[in-house]
């Protein structure tokens, strides 16, 4: 679990039940459409490490999908079907610019004096916040501050520099924009940047806000609008770096909305970096919303990537927060890093979303990829991070925390190095979704809703990169009143494929391991299930490959390992989804005592209080080598009574046996139990451990049926 650094302190105030079972429906007010539509799946979440160089390159890492929740007896889905409904009602209020507002209905330039102006001109005074008008007495600076300001829709309003590199402008009551507000430039390489402090901000349809490069490798203005009270923006806003024709991009400025109270964005904020012809490519810049006593409602795309360049550029964070309020996303997010010719590929930003109180929705698409490079001898970009998170909040006393509802592609896989290269392909990021309550539980739950594929695979290359895991688990949690309240269901639909690398054929450098498979993990809590025996159930329906890569003269059997599987129900498992783990074969064929193949981790599904019922084939094989077959890890199917209608195979991997000293693996300890002995086994499905062949001949495996050997070496 990763410690986070939080926003708020929050003590420790009621809002608790006391029923084993919380109920739900106390946060998040306001927004009271429903979270979710039904529609066919068709989403994907992948995390897939990315190609590396077959003349000494390692392919990239996967990286994990991860949904914790501890919060009481909501459940974790992964839902083929259904999608999230993150829409809200626009919203343009009327605004307020006090008893000294300025209206700008032509194109104006506001200047920084340091001698009055005429009567009528507004000024800026150097490293002061105020906005005035001049009166014509001379004497600068004794005027009323403007209180407000509206901008003309068609009119650009320039501000001046009164803080050296950006214009700072504070005000006690609003903006209202209809036109554009821009800055000058701070140089040729630098526009300025904006720092805008009014009572509210309201940006109607077709404002801008426009701080970004407009000279060859320029680079944008920063923009930070801090509001009082609350911002409602419904044009566009732009940041980013310029393209460069003859040297290094521009990079992007970053983007901060923040407001004390409610956040609204419907326009699109672009930050990215500079494309390059000939040189390093500019950086994106970060994205911020946050909301810090209401909601977060966003439904513009943003783009934070990095450029194109000779070296790519990287792309920086986006952050949503909100705190007492729901926050809502339907905008692609894309903070990925550039694509390179002659160097290393950009690395890609984080895309955070944390909420308090409220529900957290998303139904944008959200892009964190690294950038590919196309010079062999460079390396590819990392992909980076996809993190939800969901805590309680408090108004007065306490808000439990609400539902999380999750939609839209999710990609953060590593970019691809040149094939033929010695570039490593990039690694990963993670996705991670954790939903916590503490002392005040909730029915709300955990929902990723259409998607069909996840891929947490490791790159290929001249070594495999490795596969990273899938894990729902499904903590208990507690009340103030020191009562324990159980977990919810745990449901996978979605097929998962977190196979190791592979070492390329035309790899140069041997010996050469193959990636490990990712692991497969669905589990509730372990403690307290007996209490609702209708919860903590596991339900799988999804296929799932874990298979580790293919090695090339390896001398172990460990790195191109099968990913382990462990389903844990406290109130019963059951299983439909197909599950590959097999054990990655070694391709050499040199005649001598390399070419191990690697072994293959248990599946493994158990059950305190409810049925295990199995419907599908489970396969986890050794590899096959040429000096060393791999050993099969076995099959354990554990609980009150076992149901088994699929195949189970767990045979080792074959050695040449003609080659002298190689040995097969061995076969898996295949088991299913109940206490009942055989009356609690109902198995119908063929069974398979077999040792693997070779000079030598290992142990055959095991079935164990109810308490009886039924064939094996027992």
């Amino acid at each position: 679990m990763n410690v986070i650094i939080k926003k708020r302190l929050l003590s420790s105030l009621a809002c608790a039940t006391v029923l084993p079972v919380a109920l739900s429906g106390c946060g998040g007010g306001g927004d009271d459409s429903p979270s979710t539509t039904t529609t066919p799946g068709n989403y994907t979440i992948t995390a897939q490490g990315g190609l590396g160089g077959a003349n000494g390159g390692a392919g990239g890492s996967g990286e994990y999908v991860s949904l914790y929740k501890e919060s009481g007896s909501g459940d974790i889905e992964i839902l083929r079907t259904g999608k999230a409904n993150a829409s809200f009602t626009s919203q343009t209020p009327s605004t307020n610019l006090g008893d000294n507002p300025l209206a700008f209905t032509v194109d104006t330039t506001i200047d920084v004096v340091s001698a009055e102006p005429a009567a009528g001109i507004p000024y800026l005074v150097a490293n002061s916040t105020t906005l005035r008008i001049s009166d014509g007495n001379t004497t600068l600076g004794d005027e009323d501050p403007v209180t407000g300001l509206s901008v003309a829709s068609g009119a650009t309003l320039t501000l001046a520099l009164n803080y050296t590199t950006y214009s700072y402008l504070s005000l006690s009551n609003d903006v209202d924009n209809s036109g554009t507000i821009t800055t000058e430039d701070d140089s040729a390489t630098a526009r300025g940047g904006l720092r805008l402090y009014p009572a509210s901000y309201i940006g109607k349809n077709g404002s801008s806000i426009n701080t970004s490069a407009t000279l060859d490798s320029q680079s944008g203005g920063f923009l930070r609008v801090s509001a009082d009270y609350s911002i409602y923006n419904h044009g566009d806003i732009s940041t980013f770096g310029a393209d460069s024709a003859a040297g290094s991009a521009g990079d992007g400025g970053y983007v901060d909305l923040n407001s004390n109270y409610l956040t609204q964005n419907t326009g699109n904020i672009n930050s990215y970096g500079g494309n390059a012809t000939v040189g390093t490519a500019g950086d994106g810049g970060s994205i911020d919303l946050e909301a810090d006593y209401s909601h977060l409602h966003n439904s513009g795309d943003m783009n934070s990537s990095g450029g194109n360049g000779t070296t790519g550029g990287q792309g920086d964070n986006v952050y949503f927060y909100a705190y007492n309020g729901n926050l809502l996303n339907s905008g692609d997010i894309n903070s990925s890093g550039g694509n390179s010719s002659a160097g290393d590929g950009g690395s890609a930003g984080d895309i955070d979303s944390e909420v308090y109180g409220g529900k957290l929705v998303n139904s944008g698409n959200l892009t964190a990829m690294g950038g590919d490079t196309t010079n062999s001898a460079s390396n590819a970009g990392s992909g980076n991070n996809v993190y939800f998170y969901s805590e309680y909040g408090s108004i007065y006393e306490y808000t439990p925390a609400n539902e999380m509802i999750i939609s839209g592609n999710i990609n953060t896989s590593g970019g691809n190095a040149v094939s033929n290269g010695t570039g490593d392909g990039g690694s990963a990021g993670y996705i991670e979704a954790e939903h916590y309550s503490y002392d005040y539980p909730t029915e709300a739950g955990i929902a990723f809703l259409g998607y069909t594929d996840i891929n947490t695979s490791g790159g290929d290359g001249n070594y495999g990169g490795s596969a990273e895991d899938l894990s729902l688990y499904n903590d208990y949690a507690w009340s103030d009143a020191d009562i324990y309240v159980p977990s919810g269901n745990v449901t996978n639909e979605a097929n998962l494929t977190a196979k190791g690398g592979n070492v390329v054929a035309i790899a140069t450098t041997t010996p050469a391991n193959g990636g490990s498979g990712g692991d497969f993990n669905l589990e509730t809590e372990y403690n307290y299930g007996y209490m609702v025996p209708e919860l903590e159930k596991v339900h799988n329906t999804g296929n799932a490959d874990l298979s580790g890569g293919s090695s090339l003269e390896s001398t172990t059997s460990s790195t191109g390992r099968s990913g382990y599987v462990w389903f844990w129900g406290y109130n019963g498992v059951d299983n439909s989804g197909i599950i590959v783990s097999n054990g990655g074969d070694d391709l050499g064929t040199d005649g001598g005592t390399t070419g191990y193949g690697n072994y293959a981790n248990d599946i493994e599904f158990y059950a305190e209080l409810g049925p295990v019922r199995n419907s599908a084939n489970l396969t986890n094989n050794g590899g096959h080598g040429e000096y060393h077959g791999g050993n099969s890890d076995g099959i354990e199917l554990y609980g009150p009574t076992v149901i088994n209608s699929g195949n189970l195979t767990s045979n080792g991997g074959n050695a040449d046996e003609t080659l002298a000293s190689s040995t097969g693996g061995y076969g898996g300890w295949i088991e299913l139990y109940s206490p009942d002995s055989l009356l609690g086994v109902s198995h119908s499905g063929a069974v398979s451990h077999t040792a693997g062949t070779g000079d030598t001949v290992n142990n055959y495996g095991a079935f164990i049926k109810g308490g009886m050997c039924i064939s094996g070496d027992c």
